[in-house]
């Protein structure tokens, strides 16, 4: 069964890390004082949290670029609360089983967590999308740990869940998302996805948790998968606007930052 391997130490000792945590605690007190909702604050502050630990998965060679997309998510909705939590967490958790950026591979019991969130988001969602995008997950890191038996046995786990996902509870288009004044934001996420794409493809010297040099193409495959991922949650879920604003601040976030250093290179 192995341990839980998933998990990445933020070292207060270092620099960014302890900047990200202190931002987070005045976010909160500040946000709390103001409002005196500390529940939503709370979610607020631990949102603005996910979303940099997103983009340090999307962007592991640039630590910057977190920091753009935890201001974007901060100026996006400060007053925003209705944040699915277990989601984003969940997509971190993925990327990182794709990935191996903690030097691990993925055991036994991440699968068994990582399944274990999908059923919880199917059952809270009411929507079998969750057990389709496991298993493409699943399929992927099958590919990235070669073929190891293991990914073999979730992915037919992976389309378990999702055959009773999808018949306990279909999945349902978001009408929204098919109004014709809906397709320039559709656009807009796969413009600049595939921008940052075209740029992630030329970092070299990513390394791992461990300071061992990563295969570069499977951070790049992680991260068509959120952006995959993004879109199939726009069109296939009834999310709330504070999820989906979460997950567009990292791709608008990291685009932007690729942007600044082509622009600053030039200068």
């Amino acid at each position: 069964m192995g341990y839980f391997t998933l998990a990445r130490k933020v070292d207060p000792r270092y620099k960014t890390n302890l900047l990200i945590l202190i931002m987070t605690i005045i976010l909160l007190l500040v946000r709390g004082l103001i409002t005196n909702d500390w529940g939503g604050s709370v979610s607020f502050s631990i949102g603005f949290f996910l979303s940099w630990a997103l983009a340090r998965e999307i962007d592991p060679l640039h630590e910057k670029s977190a920091f753009v997309v935890a201001f974007i998510y901060l100026t996006m909705g400060m007053w925003m609360v209705d944040i699915n939590l277990g989601l984003v967490f969940w997509m971190v958790l993925l990327l990182r089983g794709i990935t191996k950026i903690t030097g691990k591979t993925p055991t036994a019991i991440d699968l068994l967590s990582l399944l274990g969130l999908g059923i919880y988001l199917i059952n809270g969602q009411e929507n079998g999308i969750y057990g389709l995008i496991f298993t493409l997950a699943m399929i992927i890191a099958y590919r990235r740990f070669a073929k190891e038996g293991m990914f073999k046995v979730f992915i037919g786990l992976g389309i378990l869940v999702s055959v009773w996902g999808i018949s306990s509870y279909s999945v349902s288009l978001r009408e929204a998302a098919l109004r014709i004044d809906s397709l320039p934001l559709i656009l807009l996420v796969l413009g600049l996805g595939i921008f940052y794409g075209r740029m992630l493809q030329k970092d070299q010297g990513i390394r791992d948790d461990l300071g061992n040099l990563m295969e570069s193409n499977y951070v790049l495959l992680s991260y068509l998968f959120y952006l995959g991922t993004y879109v199939v949650l726009i069109l296939a879920t009834d999310l709330e606007e504070g999820s989906l604003g979460l997950l567009f601040a990292v791709i608008l976030g990291v685009s932007v930052y690729r942007v600044w250093l082509m622009i600053s290179k030039k200068e």
